[in-house]
């Protein structure tokens, strides 16, 4: 009498073990890549808070003149604000006012996971004359 052995062959063992270490691996894909664009997106956050502060410093904090002033916050974002006096301004603002009208742009770059990474913004203030 010949007895029938139940259980899985060694094919039915390696093509199971395939279809696993397949899906595994994509799941570590799609994990991967949750984690890296939550830090991209923390980042982006962190640097328009940057640069929104910065636009708002203008005329308060910082001169309103023309000029260009720089410099790095949380050792890691270096921005770069650009004051230009603009090309529609005649000076009536400034003398019927007291205000001045500058445009303002300010450029954060930062390096993450292997690039530069940056953002711009930009505005037209006006700023009390004191």
């Amino acid at each position: 009498m010949i007895k029938k052995h139940k259980g899985f062959s060694l094919l039915e063992v390696l093509v199971a073990f395939s279809i696993f270490a397949l899906s595994l691996g994509v799941i570590f894909q799609i994990y991967s890549t949750g984690a890296r664009s939550t830090v991209l997106s923390d980042e982006y956050s962190r640097a328009v808070i940057v640069a929104q502060s910065k636009l708002a410093s203008i005329g308060i904090d910082e001169l309103s003149d023309n000029g260009v002033l720089s410099g790095v916050e949380n050792n890691k974002y270096h921005w770069n604000t650009n004051i230009q006096i603009p090309d529609d301004d005649y000076g009536t603002l400034e003398t019927r006012f007291r205000i001045v009208k500058r445009e303002v742009e300010v450029e954060v770059s930062w390096d993450s996971l292997g690039k530069t990474r940056s953002i711009k913004l930009s505005t037209l203030k006006m700023i009390p004359v004191s």
